[in-house]
């Protein structure tokens, strides 16, 4: 073959090269392989950090869940052994049994742990008292819970004041400088979810409520402070003398059953208030006195146990009763003997067979309760005290209309409702559920009146003596939530 052959067919060759495409598959194959494996890979990549975001989340929900539900339970044990804070200032876990306990070495109550599903929580509670006092800045008691799940880990602290009828100081401070008669240094008309003044009702004492307090007419008049709820408000006729109040803020009131005698379905007075059938049987009968006549009847019906007075006078001397009942009409009167420490308890409308809306105490007439030692003037002042459970599945109520003057008494009654009309005047404390008062119904205080020891938390002196019968009880009201930075720290509440 020529040169010149040889040159052309090389020419041909390289045009052909220049212009085919063959060839070009297996590399624009490789190409699309690697780079659909790249797209793959940033695509699981991205799957797993977000899995791993969901799991985060998730975890992070589920551990404040747990912080709630550890806050929670110390919440309802505050609640349910609040009389046992009366006299330990800490409630601890020994071996899976709540126990009183003090402090530990860093000043707050010991740990308490427990699982929620897969979740944990601890909470650590301030002491209750004045062992407590300044670890919780302006509030009276805290509880710092903290939930762990998968390792992540929240951290929650909820706020309390301590429950008590006692207002400001404003109303005693003013009695003092006056000279009055009438309005103590505490709330002595609280409706827990409302109050309502109408007619020519006249309030001497500090009005209490966790809603609004609502005034009817011109003619109903309010000398002493008043509290509402947070955000609620009062349309009540204040005192323009006295510089009295209206101030904002929630308070439970404690229930009656964190105080009650734990034995007092077997363990009460009640048959003092019964005839004899024989000498002294059954125990202690006709200990009580009754100026009707015994052989007629009982005082009180033993299988309702129902106290009915019409016209008659009942002199009571014996401690706790429990009842279901007080009926009061005529010119009838219930009366506290001097020296006496009285209390009557009644049992739940369910428990005694009472239709609902059944008023458990009735009041008509010119009948009265009063006190022979309630003597101002010799600085006595003890009363008889009405403690209803009432009920929260059922209306409960208490009516009293009577027209006698002067009616002595300590009415308390978180679930019930509570009216008050006609021209009476009740010298002592009224607290329920809720409070009506119209008519000419008075309700006064003298300055040096207190509450009985079961209705106010212990004073430092009866702490540390600790030989009260009746034991006081702390009881505490949620003010704040909020969610602490950063895990556990010392101390517990830092950085909430």
């Amino acid at each position: 073959m020529g040169q010149r052959m040889v040159s052309n067919l090389l020419r041909r060759r390289l045009r052909e090269l220049a212009t085919s495409e063959r060839g070009m598959a297996l590399p624009v194959a490789l190409f699309a392989m690697v780079s659909s494996m790249a797209l793959a890979g940033a695509a699981v990549v991205s799957s797993i950090d977000v899995q791993q975001g969901s799991k985060r989340d998730s975890g992070s929900k589920s551990a404040i869940a747990a912080a709630d539900g550890g806050a929670n339970l110390a919440t309802m044990r505050l609640s349910r052994y609040a009389n046992s804070l009366d006299s330990s200032p800490c409630l601890a876990e020994s071996g899976g049994t709540l126990v009183t306990s003090g402090p530990a070495a860093d000043g707050w109550c010991p740990p308490v742990i427990g699982a929620i599903g897969k979740a944990t929580y601890s909470y650590r509670v301030s002491p209750a008292g004045p062992l407590g006092e300044g670890l919780c800045g302006e509030y009276d008691l805290c509880i710092v819970s903290t939930g762990i799940v998968d390792g992540v880990s929240r951290r929650i602290e909820m706020s309390f004041n301590e429950s008590t009828l006692g207002g400001s100081e404003n109303e005693e401070e003013e009695n003092e400088e006056e000279g009055s008669t009438t309005g103590g240094g505490f709330e002595g008309l609280v409706g827990e979810e409302g109050v309502e003044l109408g007619g020519s009702a006249e309030i001497h004492v500090g009005i209490g409520t966790n809603g609004n307090v609502v005034g009817s007419g011109n003619s109903h008049s309010v000398c002493g402070d008043i509290r509402v709820g947070i955000g609620k408000s009062n349309s009540a006729k204040q005192c323009t003398t006295g510089g009295f109040k209206v101030t904002q803020g929630n308070v439970n009131l404690p229930p009656v059953s964190s105080f009650m005698p734990a034995n007092i379905a077997t363990v009460n007075s009640n048959n003092r208030l019964r005839v004899c059938v024989a000498t002294n049987k059954p125990l202690d009968c006709q200990k009580d006195t009754f100026t009707g006549k015994w052989s007629d009847t009982d005082p009180l019906n033993p299988y309702t146990r129902s106290i009915s007075l019409t016209s008659k006078s009942l002199t009571v001397s014996g401690g706790d009763y429990w009842i279901c009942s007080l009926n009061m009409s005529g010119n009838s009167e219930l009366i506290m003997r001097a020296g006496a420490k009285v209390r009557f308890f009644f049992d739940t409308p369910e428990n005694c067979k009472l239709p609902a809306g059944s008023a458990q105490i009735k009041m008509n007439g010119t009948s009265a309760i009063v006190a022979t030692g309630n003597q101002p003037s010799l600085g006595q002042y003890d009363v008889p005290g009405f403690y209803l459970l009432g009920s929260k599945t059922q209306e409960s109520r208490v009516e009293l209309n009577g027209t006698h003057g002067d009616n002595e008494i300590v009415l308390y009654g978180p679930n019930t409702r509570i009216f008050l009309g006609g021209h009476a005047s009740y010298e002592g404390l009224i607290a329920g559920k809720t409070v009506s008062a119209t008519g000419s119904v008075v309700v006064e205080n003298d300055s040096g009146f207190e509450l009985p020891p079961e209705l106010q938390p212990p004073t430092e002196e009866e702490e540390e003596e600790s030989t009260e019968e009746t034991p006081g009880v702390r009881y505490f009201t949620p003010q704040a939530y909020v969610e602490c930075s950063g895990d556990a720290a010392s101390p517990p509440n830092a950085s909430c």
